[in-house]
């Protein structure tokens, strides 16, 4: 449901600077008028949730906030929808059912049934070529969209890439309200980030060509619960839409999104009554939610770990790679950063991230002997739906990644692998140097760090902090000199890889993934892969995610996944060391809102 563009470092390290957690309780704002009292005033909902807009074009969108102002425009072929307790599940959206096929070769289907009477906000009809549309104009390189690689799943995608001919990729509308797409494969990602995204909505092909779709508010014609009716730098205005198929179930007549001034200046005006909602809290609330205990961070899916090069002594050597990450105490850690947004994390896939198999519910215990029907008892209950799942949850519920830590003993295996490494008690270890960019969390950070590998292992480390640029030219993927190529024993250990690791021993980085799927992020550490910069090879690995890419079952994917990530923690290539959580508050009085990981928010229901 979110797709992260900008740096990881940069996503990770702004979000830790504004000290963000999560509220799960409401707090404070003047209630507006009830949409059903007679003669009542329009019912307007201001938020402050979104960086500046300076598009409305689905396609387009990049700002912070701006997949929230997206779902409440636009409706894709999935919609999203409260699940009871403040969180998005997925439903039917404009298409309201669809089939799914799978051959021999394991390539998914998917045909879709949209519902009867769709109409665009200026009263035309909407139809399954709209979608065409709207996916072949993403899709087509010359665009140079932003989001284009969430489909890179679609069959004939990397044809189209190649020729620029959009008509390779593998969507058609049969009819006005089928829409049929066929992957490569079968992605579990699929329905969520491509059919329930934000950046793949419909649009017109008259609407596609023309010079001020997205650019204005009256260009911009909508399907969904609302349609924009002001569009500048620090404000982005809906209006309820009265085309919606499903209109009177959305409640707030007006929504305006302001742009965030500070977390100080909107959490005033939060108290103050002129807004209904704001993130990313100042320290003072934050921290005595923080002291309350009755709240966990948000879901952001950020992952802050240290990449060693295994490619350079000593960290070539497995049971050197284990002790460096079985002294960090995340606990201690996160407390010596004293931030309420930092969590200790027990593996690389961050909270927020799906799995996408059902959940086994607990076996109910069987009643001994058999018991005939009540006559007088009411229908049976129906079965709950399929509940789809945090990864992190399901790992710690799996076991496949403790959650808990006994550091002492941690700390105890750690001393006897770097001795087996023949490093007993640190000594004839040599000084090694740990590169991060540049800040002050990061410097604390790298402080810290440095402290626990030195007192536990009794190694030395250099920490040293760079600007971004230097950062990557020094932590990335480079070409493996002719003259090692030449020499047989080195071109047998590099094999096939695409690249040499860069300069560099230990690197701090964030890991932050494109869109809610765990492989796309273990990906990077594939033998082959061109992310891979930490020159990390296990056949044990790359099978398992092999067999998670090959697999149709969503519970079979989903455990490979899990074994791969086990087998990364295990092997040290990369530390995990903590991840972060983002804020809301609702102002007090109100209730309805639902929300999804990575700070996107849905408004319909709040009164």
């Amino acid at each position: 449901m979110r797709n992260i563009s900008k740096s990881f470092a940069a996503a990770l390290l702004a979000a830790l600077l504004t000290l963000s957690a999560c509220a799960s309780q409401p707090v404070n704002n003047g209630g507006a008028a009830s949409p059903d009292m007679p003669g009542s005033e329009p019912v307007t909902l201001s938020v402050a949730v979104t960086d500046t807009q300076d598009t409305l074009d689905p396609a387009r969108v990049t700002a912070q906030g701006g997949e929230t102002v997206l779902y409440h425009l636009f409706e894709n072929l999935m919609r999203w929808e409260d699940n009871g307790e403040g969180w998005a599940v997925l439903a039917p959206g404009q298409a309201e059912s669809y089939t799914l096929d799978t051959d021999y070769a394991g390539n998914a289907t998917y045909t879709f049934t949209l519902r009867e009477g769709l109409l665009w906000s200026d009263g035309k009809s909407v139809k399954a070529d709209d979608f065409v549309t709207a996916w072949q104009r993403l899709a087509n390189p010359a665009n140079d969209l932003p989001h284009r690689e969430l489909l890179s799943c679609v069959s004939g995608y990397g044809q189209v890439q190649e020729t620029g001919d959009t008509s390779l990729l593998a969507v058609s509308a049969p009819n006005a309200r089928t829409f049929v797409v066929t992957l490569d494969g079968s992605h579990a990602h699929f329905l969520e980030e491509v059919c329930g995204g934000a950046y793949t909505m419909p649009v017109r092909a008259d609407l596609a060509v023309s010079d001020g779709w997205g650019k204005t508010a009256s260009a911009t014609i909508t399907n969904g619960p609302y349609t924009a009716a002001y569009l500048s730098r620090n404000q982005v205005t809906l209006e309820r839409s009265e085309t919606y198929y499903n209109s009177e179930a959305i409640l707030p007549d007006v929504i305006q999104f302001t742009t965030r001034t500070g977390s100080s200046a909107d959490y005033q005006k939060l108290l103050g009554g002129e807004l209904a909602l704001v993130t990313d809290l100042p320290e003072e609330p934050l921290q005595a939610l923080a002291d309350s205990g009755l709240w966990t961070p948000e879901p952001v899916t950020a992952t802050y770990g240290v990449l060693l090069n295994t490619r350079q002594p000593p960290f070539d050597d497995s049971n050197v790679r284990q002790a460096f990450r079985l002294v960090i105490d995340s606990q201690a850690l996160a407390e010596a950063l004293n931030s309420p947004a930092v969590r200790s994390v027990p593996g690389l896939v961050p909270y927020g991230v799906s799995d996408y198999g059902e959940r086994v519910l607990p076996a109910q215990p069987a009643d001994e002997g058999m018991a005939l029907p009540d006559p007088n008892a009411g229908p049976p209950a129906a079965e709950p739906a399929a509940v789809f799942w945090d990864f992190r949850a399901h790992s710690l519920e799996k076991v496949t990644a403790h959650g808990g830590q006994d550091y002492a003993a941690d700390c105890a295996r750690a001393k006897a692998l770097l001795a087996q490494a023949g490093y007993a008690g640190g000594g004839g270890f040599p000084i090694v140097e740990y590169l991060y960019v540049e800040s002050s969390w990061g410097r604390e950070l790298a402080s810290v760090l440095r402290r626990m590998w030195q007192d536990q292992l009794g190694v030395a480390v250099i920490t040293r902090g760079v600007s971004q640029e230097e950062y990557d030219a020094l932590v990335q993927m480079q070409a493996i000199p002719d003259e090692a190529m030449e020499d047989g024993a080195v071109a047998r250990q590099v094999e096939d890889l695409p690249a040499a690791t860069g300069e560099f021993t230990m690197a701090g980085q964030a890991f932050t993934v494109p869109y809610s799927d765990a492989g796309v992020l273990l990906d990077r550490w594939y033998s082959k892969s061109e992310d891979n910069v930490s020159g990390y090879a296990s056949d044990a690995f790359d099978i398992l995610l092999d067999a998670a890419r090959a697999a149709v079952s969503p519970e079979a994917r989903d455990a490979y996944l899990h074994d791969a990530e086990a087998i990364l923690l295990e092997d040290a290539p990369v530390i995990p060391v903590c991840c972060l959580g983002g804020s809301f508050q609702l102002a007090e009085g109100l209730s309805g809102l639902y929300r999804a990981p990575d700070e996107v928010y849905f408004l319909y229901g709040v009164a």
